[in-house]
């Protein structure tokens, strides 16, 4: 009779070791797929920062862009003043109270 119970009590543990030893893979699994995870989140971490980094020289260059072409437009706006300060000279000579200043300022508005 101590046989029997003997054979049970074993059979038992043999099905918890199996259990046991099931319960282990799919840890292991997920775990494989945690690490996975966590490899594919740290390479989107570098996209992004490879991203942020074009972004800002972009930002940069177009800031440059943005005060060469101010630079550009102020020095037309000092030859137009230029040109509207002399007299025009046509056909008839045109008195100088019929010619209004004109104003040429430039307002400068920000953007970011």
């Amino acid at each position: 009779m101590s046989g029997i119970y003997s054979l049970a009590f074993e059979g038992f543990l043999a099905v918890l070791l199996l259990i046991a030893i099931l319960y282990c893979i799919r840890l292991d699994g997920q775990l494989k797929a945690l690490r996975t995870g966590n490899n594919r989140m740290l390479e989107a971490a570098r996209e992004l920062q490879s991203s942020v980094v074009h972004a800002d020289n972009a930002v940069t260059a177009l800031r440059r862009s943005a005060d060469a072409a101010g630079r550009d437009l102020q020095n037309k706006i000092d030859e137009a003043r230029a040109m509207a300060t002399t007299p025009l000279i046509r056909d008839e000579m045109i008195s100088e109270n019929s010619v209004r200043p004109v104003d040429f300022s430039l307002r400068r508005r920000s953007v970011l």
